[in-house]
């Protein structure tokens, strides 16, 4: 699966925006980001995959992103680290946007896995940084 936008968040957006909020807000509503697993036994991409619980092979403990800017329509962030990542081969990672309600209701906002330095990668215990371009992250 190449790099994208879920469309149910699209489709929220356009439906939901006075309570979805923007990707800019701060804790209990700011968006994180998860590594995942993909192939077997782990994530594998669907139009259809709306909310965080869809999510499969989560390694690590989930990070929120932070220094979070919507300029231009452009969502940036700053870089996140995961500490003593272990597990099986990392592929992929989803960014989701948290509220302050249940992980059910966590909708997803952006699948990557394509044109990523570093991956796949297995974890060996060690740190792992997630750099984001200087031009964004992504466009809304």
């Amino acid at each position: 699966m190449a790099n994208t936008v879920y469309p149910l968040w699209k489709g929220a957006l356009q439906t939901e925006l006075a309570t979805l909020k923007s990707l800019d807000q701060p804790a209990p509503n700011n968006p994180a980001l998860a590594l995942l697993t993909i192939g077997a036994g782990g994530y594998t991409y669907s139009d259809f995959h709306q909310y965080y619980t869809d999510l499969t092979g989560i390694q690590s403990i989930p990070k929120a992103l932070t220094s979070n800017t919507l300029t231009s329509n452009v969502f940036s962030a700053a870089g996140t680290v995961f500490t003593g990542v272990t597990g099986t081969a990392i592929g992929a990672f989803v960014i989701f946007r948290q509220n302050s309600g249940a992980n059910t209701t966590w909708r997803l906002v952006l699948y990557e896995d394509t044109n990523i330095i570093g991956l796949p990668m297995l974890p060996n215990g060690g740190n792992i940084l997630v750099t984001w371009s200087p031009s964004g992250i992504l466009a809304l």
